[in-house]
């Protein structure tokens, strides 16, 4: 259980691992994820599942050296157990049909959206994508990404907003499912709503036990405490309170 099938880098500081746990893989779904200790005494880091094989017991994960795992990549080897893996955590995306969906990531928020860009499309959605050009894991996942959707718009940091907000006037935009730093997704989520289209948000919280206990990754949603961990990772858009969910990252980097 756990033993690690496969790495697959695609840089120097990214790549993908696949795992070996028929338990996760047969009940996972898109909008899941793991938590995983790479050392018996180390941190237990969140890792979105980009892929299960139920047939096969796998899934996929992405690990990037930028997300304080600079010697994990270096420790992996084929063939070798983690010491723990926890999931399927969170609760599973709702996957449209026949819907025009805009897709809006940046940094480790592209990777969460390719297994929803792969479920929505499978659904019969017609999926655009604007994505940072900046990240590794855009360019990585670029392929996969691009096979997925009717358009994609890799664009610099800079231009990210300002495209995707062009976006929701030049298309006819059913939903946004969007991922990535949280100021940006405050002003994304605010031209949905002042335009009247439904916006999703995957969020990406510092989280230690994944099962509601420690409360390191609540956030405020319509009024009410949730933990990202059971109750997310996936909102309402219209419903997060962005300011303070800025404020409680603030308080633990």
């Amino acid at each position: 259980m756990n033993e690690i099938v496969s790495i697959s880098p695609y840089s120097e500081r990214t790549a993908r691992v696949r795992i070996y746990n028929p338990e996760v893989a047969v009940k996972c779904l898109p909008g899941h994820f793991v938590i995983i200790k790479f050392k018996k005494e180390g941190e237990r880091i969140p890792f979105s599942i980009i892929n299960s094989d139920s047939d096969n017991g796998i899934i996929d994960v992405i690990i990037h050296r930028a997300d304080g795992l600079e010697e994990i990549l270096s420790m992996l080897k084929p063939g070798e157990a983690l010491p723990d893996l926890l999931g399927p955590l969170g609760r599973p995306a709702q996957i449209m049909e026949n819907q025009k969906i805009l897709f809006f990531g940046d940094g480790s928020g592209v990777v969460s959206l390719l297994p929803l860009i792969k479920a929505n499309h499978a659904r019969g959605c017609r999926c655009v994508a604007v994505l940072s050009e900046e990240s590794s894991r855009t360019q990585c996942l670029l392929g996969e990404i691009e096979s997925e959707c009717e358009k994609v718009f890799p664009v610099t940091d800079a231009e990210l907003v300002g495209v995707v907000e062009k976006c929701l006037h030049d298309y006819d935009i059913d939903r946004v499912i969007m991922a990535g730093p949280t100021l940006m997704m405050k002003r994304v989520a605010a031209e949905t709503k002042r335009l009247g289209i439904p916006a999703d948000c995957v969020l990406n919280m510092l989280m230690i036990d994944g099962i509601g206990i420690c409360g390191i990754c609540r956030v405020m949603v319509n009024g009410e405490r949730k933990q990202t961990c059971t109750d997310g990772p996936i909102f309402n858009a219209h419903e997060v309170d962005f300011d303070q969910m800025f404020n409680r990252q603030r308080l633990f980097v």
